[in-house]
């Protein structure tokens, strides 16, 4: 018997977009509490955008571009990727046009063994 166990609290990550930061509610940020910093890139065929959580270790051993880590400050309530040409640059990708709308709203998917966030961006807003 497989059984689907219901929580008490909506367990999903959800990502909003600002024209000059990406912003994860509680849910997404736990995530990215032990992060030193992250990824962040879009899988322009799938229409995804991808947050990589790495650590000290990764972020200093020289196989990743310095220039594609970015900073993620982690509250209490929510986490914070600042950065105004990396919001243009998925701005550009996924037609956001923030003089019509103050922010875009997705669902996210933690993928646990990837160390990775996944916003599906061609789903609905949420």
């Amino acid at each position: 018997m497989k059984i689907d166990w219901i929580y008490r609290k909506d367990e999903g990550g959800m990502v909003t977009f600002y024209d000059t930061n990406i912003t994860l509610n509680k849910v997404a940020s736990t995530y990215f509490v032990d992060a030193y910093a992250v990824l962040v890139g879009l899988d322009r065929s799938n229409k995804r955008l991808i947050i990589k959580n790495i650590n000290k270790e990764e972020a200093l051993r020289g196989d990743i571009d310095k220039n594609s880590i970015h900073d993620v400050a982690i509250k209490p309530s929510y986490g914070r990727i600042n950065g105004k040409k990396v919001v243009n640059e998925i701005s550009q990708f996924t037609k956001f046009d923030f003089t019509k709308e103050p922010n875009y709203k997705f669902k996210a998917t933690w993928h646990p063994a990837e160390k990775m966030l996944i916003v599906d961006l061609k789903g609905d807003d949420a």
